[in-house]
């Protein structure tokens, strides 16, 4: 069949007469294409889009003479539709663009590579960019976003090519002018959702985030929620009284009109603030916020406040603040029974009497030297409005509305945003409704309303499609939430709806017909195209990938429900989704499907990299439990799919499946054994030298695991796969250097004052170099998991824009310093946790003489030593001191746990082992120094190591045993002992008087 000939309207394009003629040619083939996917690819074919390029970049770089408004087109006297040929001719050119992006996912690579993207956001950023281009621009990049998602899932990683563009210092500008302009008329409305679309859309990297939130989108964000609460009449009595404070807008932001969609700001603002408690406090304290919150300062009496006699004023000591009574807002909302042991709303806001009173409800903007005795315990009655607010919003809309109200008041809870007493209405107003989106029969009102996809999935599917996340967020380690959860059925709908997520698709996205024989592909000389003329890479149906997202959210759900009892589990397992589960662990295959467009849906399909983490985390859950872990994950093979996927490609799912391996390779698992054979040992030993921090801690803590009670041979197969210069560059690591170079580099900077801390959100100083340890009740399961700051509303909501933008870069930057110094910690605490396993059990003996000869005995034990040594940094000289002053330096609670036991098990090893120990320089002195440690597990060791050091396994070691116990009271081993008589810990004072007795048993 022979090739269709070039149209006309193409040499007419190639070489227009005038730019009259341009634009109706343009208009011509406008008509042509709109509606006509076959046409679309033909005209690819023939280079369309570099032409496309070339009209926007004529009006790139020769703008028109429509008058400038600076706000992208906001100005009135902009005209409503183009007045010149030139303007004329890009309009077209646009919306061509615009209909070809909603082609497909095929068509997203053409448009890439033609470099259009880049020129319509320079239009869109340019000052006098008139507002007759503002909505068909910004409806272009929306069907380009859409259309992201549907491209071939086999690469896993997310295309952040347009996100890197329109976030970029260049545009991002564009979107907080489009953003901050006041609801008007329908095409500011209509720009204002687009905008805010773009951004729940395409803002899923931490740096795009942190970008919105400095150059000002995320404040206009929150003036166009102010502007929602305004027109729902939800302003705080008085607030008129607070718009010329510090760091309000000046006055009340105009009403939203009607017509205005609420659901995607509450999207675009949620996006933005998602785990950063930082980036939520600068949205809770923006202008807009504040404007119609504003913060309620306290009152006092007449007779407290006194008068100096220089004029000022000052409070009596015994001034107490005035209650201020609940948040009126507090009102639209109905009761809820309390949570047990959960104290009452009503206690919370009359306290008793007594010194705590005087205490309470000092806001941190009332200049007065009583904020600094602001009591930490008094947090949960700090609270921004906007949390009532949102509830309202989840009781009162529907839709997408309420989701996205449901998902930000969910962020902000589980950023210790909220008060305390919020679970139970969690409990009793979000959960139900969240579990009430999962039936069939949840009616949407309205056609496409707040939906991020341009109406590419119904929006009741939509809505049923994100409501799991939202879920899994809300309930995550909340055990009265999971509790209200498991008890309205979640399981038993979430269960089933995975089930469903396996029927097979009916859609038929065949191309049509066409008389000249185009199927839809490219001839014969596609390799010979440039890149703007292919085609790329057909991608998924959006009814498929709407069903992987399910399937994610699904999964990410029963996750978080089970985590920690085991009768949850057990009902996972009974509702019979362990195959399911198991299913989701297959990866798509390695060469994608001749007809991606119409998959079948089955488990030979495989998932997308987002649901092979999201079924990682379910089978991580499971394998908590023995009983399951003995049971249904060993009879529906959870084993198989694991060991593929720890090779797989992309390193998040190598890290989500060693996790589960990590419980699979527990001493009571009876999929230990498989593990060893299957030669999984090796991939873990090479994924411990991965450059990868996360992937390296998860690999350790397996072989940790594996090593537990395991025969010699296993063990020594790990450390010669480990490689003994790896474990000895790990373990002689100093896990505070780091932080020391930085804290003299800070105290330089900063001062005397400020030398080795900073501000945390509360505004109060925090040492870098001693953070307060932990709480050693906590799982270990559960010990490498992010942790929130304190709930406490921060200074930093009443500080000038400026600062908040200071203030909101610091954290981010301290954020990540800590995470790095938390890997590296870990890194090295896993090590020595493994090295610990490896010298205990069967064989013990024989393997710490391995590691003596591989290590080295001076090297090992000089490693433990250096962990234990007290450490202080010179700070730099200052002209009031004589000598340099120092600054103690803590070695990290973790490290000294695991170091410490350690030594345990080399002081439980043979005689030889022992006096090793002993006749070392400096290990046991410099261990005695922590005997009153304030982390329990560091006592107690301490202890142990005593007693095994002086316990006498038989007679021919009984003069060792008085050698080591004369050593160690020479040492004031039994004044650190006797410390340790009345300790608050129960096994701490058993253990000390098993080791006082073996020490003087031995001595005397």
């Amino acid at each position: 069949m022979t090739r269709a000939a070039t149209p006309p309207i193409l040499l007419q394009l190639q070489n227009p007469d005038s730019l009259s003629t341009q634009a109706a040619a343009l208009r011509s083939l406008k008509n042509e294409t709109i509606g006509h996917e076959q046409r679309k690819e033909a005209w690819i074919r023939w280079g369309i889009l570099p032409i496309l390029a070339q009209v926007l970049s004529t009006r790139q770089s020769s703008p028109g003479k429509t008058a400038a408004s600076g706000r992208n087109g906001a100005a009135s006297r902009d005209p409503p539709s183009p007045t010149t040929e030139a303007d004329k001719a890009c309009l077209q050119a646009i919306i061509i663009l615009g209909s070809l992006a909603q082609g497909g996912a095929a068509f997203l690579s053409p448009i890439f590579a033609s470099g259009t993207l880049s020129i319509l956001l320079t239009i869109l950023s340019a000052p006098d960019c008139p507002r007759f281009f503002v909505l068909p621009i910004l409806r272009t990049l929306n069907n380009v976003a859409d259309r992201l998602p549907l491209q071939s899932q086999q690469q896993g990683r997310k295309d952040t090519r347009l996100a890197d563009l329109l976030f970029s210092t260049d545009h991002v500008g564009a979107l907080s002018r489009i953003i901050a302009q006041d609801y008007t008329a329908h095409h500011d409305v209509a720009a204002i959702e687009l905008a805010a679309a773009l951004v729940g859309k395409l803002c899923t990297e931490e740096a795009h985030k942190a970008i919105l939130a400095d150059c000002g989108v995320l404040d206009a964000l929150a003036v166009k929620l102010a502007s929602f609460i305004v027109a729902q009449g939800f302003v705080l009595p008085g607030a008129e009284a607070h718009v010329q404070a510090p760091g309000a807008l000046g006055a009340l932001p105009p009403p939203a009109p009607p017509s205005a969609r609420l659901a995607p700001i509450l999207r675009a603002v949620t996006v933005i603030v998602e785990h950063s408690k930082w980036r939520a406090e600068h949205f809770l304290s923006s202008p807009g916020i504040r404007t119609v919150f504003p913060k309620q300062v306290p009152e006092f009496a007449p007779a407290d406040v006194k008068r100096g006699p220089w004029g000022s004023t000052y409070l009596s000591g015994s001034a107490v603040p005035r209650q201020t009574g609940a948040n009126p807002l507090e009102y639209f909302l109905p009761p809820v029974p309390l949570s047990a042991g959960k104290p009452s709303v009503s206690v919370a806001n009359f306290p008793p009497l007594g010194p705590q009173a005087s205490h309470r409800r000092h806001s941190h903007s009332f200049p007065s030297p009583f904020a600094l005795l602001d009591n930490p315990g008094t947090a949960d009655d700090e609270e921004n409005a906007v949390i009532p607010w949102l509830l309202y919003v989840l009781r009162a809309e529907g839709g997408m509305a309420r989701l996205m109200a449901a998902r930000l008041v969910t962020v902000l809870f589980r950023l210790s945003l909220t008060r305390k007493h919020r679970v139970a209405m969690l409990c009793y107003l979000v959960i139900p409704i969240l579990l009430r989106m999962l039936d069939k029969d949840y009616a949407v009102l309205g056609d496409a309303e707040g939906c991020p996809d341009g109406g590419l999935i119904p929006p009741a599917d939509r809505l049923r499609e994100e409501a799991p996340a939202v879920l899994a967020t809300l309930v995550i380690d909340d055990q009265e939430l999971q509790k209200h959860a498991v008890e309205g059925g979640a399981i038993k709908r979430l269960s089933q709806l995975l089930k469903e997520t396996y029927n097979p698709l009916h859609e038929n996205a065949q191309p049509m017909w066409s008389a000249d024989g185009s199927d839809g592909g490219d001839d014969g000389d596609t390799e010979t195209r440039p890149p703007d003329c292919r085609l790329g890479a057909r991608g998924f149906a959006p009814r498929h990938c709407h069903v992987m997202r399910y399937r994610e959210n699904i999964l990410k759900a029963l996750a978080a429900l089970v985590p920690f009892k085991d009768e949850y589990r057990k009902a996972v397992c009974e509702n019979g989704v362990v195959p399911y589960i198991i299913d989701s662990l297959k990866p798509c295959p390695r060469d994608p499907p001749a007809d991606t467009a119409n998959p079948k849906n089955t488990a030979v399909d495989g998932n997308p990299t987002p649901t092979l983490l999201a079924a990682c985390g379910a089978a991580r859950m499971l394998t908590r439990s023995v009983s399951v872990l003995r049971t249904s994950l060993i009879d529906a093979g959870v084993a198989p799919p694991l060991f593929v996927l720890i090779r797989h490609p992309d390193i998040d799912v190598q890290i989500a499946a060693t996790s589960v391996i990590c419980n699979l390779a527990l001493d009571f698992s009876p999929m230990k054994e498989a593990i060893i054979s299957a030669e999984i040992l090796p991939v873990l030993c090479e994924h411990a030298h991965s450059t990868n921090t996360k992937l390296r801690i998860e690999s350790l803590w397996a072989l940790k695991h594996v090593a537990c009670n395991s025969t010699n041979d296993v063990k020594i197969k790990i450390v010669e796969s480990l490689g003994s210069g790896w474990i000895k560059h790990i373990i002689t690591q100093d896990p505070t250097a780091a932080l020391a170079q930085r804290g003299i580099d800070e105290e330089g900077d900063n001062g005397a004052g400020t030398g080795m801390s900073r501000a945390n959100s509360a505004g109060e100083q925090v040492n870098l170099l001693n953070p307060v340890d932990p709480s050693p009740e906590r799982d270990d399961d559960l010990k490498m998991a992010d942790t929130m700051p304190p709930s406490k509303m921060s200074l930093e909501m009443f500080l000038p824009d400026a600062t908040r933008r200071r203030r909101l870069a610091l954290h981010g930057d301290l954020d990540q310093s800590t995470q790095a110094r938390q890997d590296d910690i870990a890194v090295q605490e896993q090590t020595f946790d493994l090295i610990r396993n490896l010298i205990c059990g069967p064989g013990a003996s024989e393997m710490i003489d391995h590691l003596f000869r591989e290590i080295g005995q001076d090297v090992l034990l000089d490693a433990l030593t250096d962990k234990l040594r007290p450490r202080a940094i010179a700070l730099p000289p200052r002209r009031d001191t004589a000598t340099p002053p120092q600054r103690a330096l803590q070695v990290p609670t973790e490290i000294l746990v695991s170091v410490t036991y350690v030594i345990i098990h080399l002081a439980a090893g043979l005689p030889w082992h022992r006096q090793l120990l002993v006749s070392h320089r400096d290990l046991l002195r410099h261990l005695v120094g922590y005997f009153n440690h304030n982390h329990r597990d560091v006592r107690i060791n301490c202890v142990w190591v005593v007693i095994n050091l002086t316990y006498e396994d038989d007679a021919s070691d009984r003069e060792g045993c008085r050698e080591r116990a004369s050593t160690l009271r020479s040492m004031g081993v039994m004044d650190r002992l006797a410390s340790l008589e009345d300790d608050p810990d129960l096994d701490v004072r058993e253990r000390t008087k098993t080791a006082q007795h073996l020490v003087k048993s031995m001595v005397s």
